[in-house]
Formats: C-alpha cells, sequence, structure tokens
C-alpha cells in the first residue's frame, strides 16, 4: 500500500523538478553585441477543397524577427524586442537564463 504512495511522489517530484528548468532565472549582463534575426514563418489559414475534390491547405507566409543580445563572453540570448530596442552596447541588461 505505501509503494503506489512513493510512485506518486517521485513522479511529482520529478514533474516539478522538469517544470523548474523552466523558469527565468534573472541574471545582469553588459551588453556586448546585438543581432537581429528575421525568419520566414509559414501559417496556417484555411483548409479548401480544390477541383478534384482533395483537401488543401491555405497557408500566409510572414516574416518574424527574433531579438538577440550577446554578453562578453559570446553567450547570446532571446530578448523581447521593446528590451532590445532599449539596450546598447556597453550598458547593463537583467535576462533570463
Amino acid at each position: 500500500m505505501h509503494r503506489p504512495f512513493l510512485g506518486v511522489i517521485v513522479l511529482a517530484a520529478a514533474v516539478l523538478n522538469g517544470c523548474a528548468s523552466l523558469t527565468c532565472a534573472p541574471i545582469t549582463i553588459v551588453v556586448a553585441s546585438k543581432d537581429e534575426r528575421p525568419q520566414l514563418r509559414s501559417e496556417p489559414r484555411v483548409l479548401r477543397t480544390d477541383e478534384l475534390g482533395r483537401l488543401k491547405e491555405e497557408r500566409r507566409d510572414s516574416i518574424v524577427s527574433e531579438y538577440w543580445i550577446a554578453d562578453r563572453e559570446g553567450h547570446w540570448y532571446r530578448v523581447p524586442g521593446a528590451q532590445w530596442r532599449s539596450v546598447e552596447p556597453g550598458q547593463s541588461v537583467q535576462v533570463c537564463r
């Protein structure tokens, strides 16, 4: 009877430990460089049938930018666009590790 309870505790600990890695550990870095990385993303819009009755997916392509800053050691951190625009090289900024 104690064995299933122990299994639940071990499973809960494993799940909580896995979620801990998804949280933000804020650190302060000095910005060495900035980079904007545009990417082409294709998003599904609607499903239609063609003249032969086949189902076709209609997609929309858009360019989405990711914003990155690097510290003096060369580690890159992805940051929101507003934070990227407000900081310049040489300034200190808080980022999630």
